[in-house]
């Protein structure tokens, strides 16, 4: 791609890359990937791989489900080192334009992270999770499958997130709770 910075070890399939993005080293870019401008993704990382994603079957065996999906990193993205996004199922994870992922964060498949968003070092987001504009989650918080975290939320430092979260709301503490004022 013009303008862009990829590093030592980059494993690029059969994806997109956009105009002066950067690409530390050893990260691996899966096929079905699609990063846009302006986009910096730290050393280590692996973005596009498969969830995990299982069923377990009536005769007790246990069954991968299949990851059609691909991964969208909109415009001016950050991703920090040794971070994971992984591929939807059917649909795309994305993460939306202008939003910062720190160093070691997991992003399980079809989340959709809204625009600005910050999600800090260590933190889990689980699987269909929807992630709000401007929303703050916070070191080591950890939030659970199918949830809603509305714009302007904040979840505070190793919360559990066991519940969805208003718009402009605050959430801490295991199960995180709305901060009293």
């Amino acid at each position: 791609p013009k303008s862009s910075h990829l590093g030592n070890n980059v494993i690029v399939e059969n994806a997109i890359i956009g105009q002066n993005c950067s690409i530390g080293h050893n990260t691996v870019i899966h096929s079905g990937t699609r990063i846009g401008d302006n986009v910096e993704i730290g050393d280590n990382s692996t973005i596009g791989g498969p969830g995990f994603g299982y069923v377990n079957l009536p005769n007790g065996e246990t069954l991968r489900m299949p990851h059609l999906g691909g991964v969208e990193i909109h415009d001016g993205v950050h991703i920090g080192s040794n971070t994971a996004i992984d591929r939807g199922t059917i649909g795309n994870t994305i993460v939306g334009e202008n939003s910062r992922i720190d160093n070691l964060v997991h992003i399980a498949h079809n989340v959709v992270i809204g625009k600005g968003v910050f999600i800090i070092a260590g933190a889990e987001i689980s699987g269909s999770v929807q992630i709000g504009d401007r929303a703050w989650i916070a070191p080591q918080a950890s939030v659970r499958q199918k949830l809603v975290i509305g714009p302007d939320a904040v979840v505070g430092i190793g919360s559990v997130v066991v519940k969805d979260v208003s718009p402009g709301e605050t959430v801490m503490g295991v199960p995180a709770k709305p901060r009293s004022s």
